[in-house]
């Protein structure tokens, strides 16, 4: 199975048994300065949101938080390219796990200089109702998806955390 379907996957499954994990499971984050961390990987530097967001581990996802507070969830995942693909069709592939989903939006923007599709949508996994924003990076010969969603309520009050970390990543040549 692919690296991007198992983020597909990892939205499920996130959605319902990340409470069950422990931050001892977490991923070794690099310390790079005070408050500032990179994979192990090298492929991202960024700063983890505060305010009740735990890091997770889950094998093949780059990286993992949960607010169990508000059921929300970010995941970034990286994936090698080994032919140049349009970031719409990979934004397509990405979103096949919300099921009865409505694009509310979706259109070309930039994360940390590097072309990128942006998607918002409300779908639904495993008969829960979520907002998801998601973005669709082209980098270095990888391919970055970053992930944010929560329950359609929680989705407002936790968003902002989420443009904070995108904000702030450095994607790192690989």
């Amino acid at each position: 199975m692919s690296k991007r379907s198992l983020a597909c996957l990892a939205v499920s499954f996130l959605m319902f048994f990340a409470p069950l994990w422990s931050s001892g499971c977490a991923p070794h984050l690099q310390l790079v300065e005070l408050g500032r961390y990179s994979d192990p990987q090298g492929y991202f530097e960024l700063s983890i949101p505060e305010n009740g967001w735990q890091l997770l581990s889950w094998e093949d996802v780059d990286f993992a938080l949960w607010n169990q507070d508000e059921g929300a969830t970010i995941v970034i995942t990286v994936t090698p390219l080994k032919q140049d693909v349009e970031l719409v069709i990979l934004a397509r592939h990405l979103l096949i796990a919300f099921e009865r989903k409505e694009i509310l939006s979706q259109g070309a923007v930039q994360v940390d200089g590097r072309e990128a599709v942006k998607t918002v949508l409300e779908g639904w996994v495993e008969e829960a109702e979520i907002k998801v924003e998601a973005y669709v990076v082209k980098g270095d010969g990888v391919v970055y998806d970053i992930i944010y969603w929560a329950p359609r309520e929680a989705f407002p009050r936790t968003v902002e955390a989420f443009h904070q970390l995108l904000a702030g990543i450095n994607l790192l040549p690989s």
